[in-house]
């Protein structure tokens, strides 16, 4: 049975402050010549402090205006970069941020999903930043509201997942939620795309919902199947998914990162393969993924501080190192110019 949640509104207000750290480990790094060299883009607006230690758990550009990046840290707050200023400044502070979606039709309108407190949280802001409001609170303790999707043709529609696996939704921007499912299983990504909702489980793989959460559909079974007739995979009983990029352009084509390196498929999950990186110390746990908006065979993963970029759809790949002792945990392309990328590194 479903149940109903109503929740009262709090508020939330930013404030700035430094993530600080004298080595860069964390943060983000961006190219502006396709990966030829990289460099970090760490800086706090009117500050000599720095968001070197932020462990970053996404990046988003601004829909109307690209010269803006949003970027929230699982250890605390979401900050947005002014490409003029070329420097961040933090609109929300305290709350560990697990997931972000700007608002497609207003950027001032920001979704915040994380913990806060030691519970679940999700809050909105309606001014850029200025003022927060909390529209979900989770009951539980240590429950993170770990990814949140937003329906791109009915911003209304609003679905969150949960650490424990629960998918909740609201069909009134947040006025009231309704459990949709629950996976027994954490939720790792979640995103609303081609008119569907993408859920990605840590160890069940990705789902698909058509029709805002009444049905789903596993699209990910035979990953298991690739990676064993690959040889990809050494102990089954180890396998975690951690992040997925369902093509805009092809919405057949998906990537899937893994525990066990990276995964393809171009009929949307009937048939999967496993793409084979020239990995360094036998490590292949790949994380960020990213494909251009204008080339589907441009593609961008990444294993430990290393970049791998694909000109040709997986075929051949090329190493771009990035001088971090973290892990590159989020790649973002920009959809004007890919020679143009951004990279979300997660502190060790």
């Amino acid at each position: 049975m479903k149940k109903t949640i109503l929740l009262a509104s709090i508020l939330f207000l930013s404030a700035s402050c430094a993530i600080g750290g004298n080595s860069v480990v964390a943060g983000t790094a961006k190219t502006v010549n396709g990966g030829s060299d990289w460099q970090f883009a760490n800086s706090i607006e009117s500050s000599k402090s720095n968001i070197n230690g932020l462990s970053i758990s996404k990046i988003s550009f601004d829909p109307s205006d690209r010269q803006k990046v949003f970027a929230g840290g699982y250890n605390g707050g979401l900050y947005q970069f002014d490409s003029n200023a070329n420097a961040w400044k933090q609109i929300l502070s305290n709350i560990l941020i697990y997931d972000f979606v700007v608002s497609p039709q207003d950027s001032k309108t920001i979704y915040a999903a994380g913990l806060f407190n030691d519970h679940g949280k999700l809050v909105i802001t309606k001014d850029g930043g200025a003022t927060w409001t909390q529209i979900y609170n989770d009951a539980t303790q240590n429950n993170p509201v770990r990814a949140v999707a937003l329906n791109p043709n009915n911003v209304s529609q609003i679905v969150i997942g949960l650490g424990s696996g629960s998918v909740i939704k609201s069909a009134d921007g947040g006025l009231s939620w309704q459990l949709v499912k629950d996976f027994s299983d954490r939720i790792n990504r979640m995103s609303w795309q081609n008119g569907s909702l993408y859920i990605l489980l840590q160890s069940k793989g990705l789902v698909k919902s058509p029709d805002f959460g009444d049905s789903f559909t596993q699209l990910s079974t035979g990953i298991g199947a690739a990676a064993a007739s690959q040889a990809a995979l050494s102990n089954s009983s180890s396998f975690t998914y951690n992040q997925f990029y369902a093509d805009t352009v092809t919405p057949a084509l998906i990537y899937i990162t893994t525990s066990q390196g990276l995964f393809k498929t171009v009929d949307e999950g009937k048939t999967w393969a496993a793409i084979k990186l020239p990995i360094q110390n036998g490590q292949n746990v790949t994380r960020g993924i990213a494909i251009a908006k204008n080339s589907s065979n441009l593609v961008f993963t990444s294993i430990g501080s290393t970049i791998y970029k694909s000109t040709d759809g997986g075929l051949t790949w090329q190493t771009q190192k990035v001088a971090t002792n973290g892990i590159i945990n989020y790649i973002l392309v920009d959809p004007e110019l890919p020679q143009i990328v951004w990279a979300g590194i997660y502190g060790q």
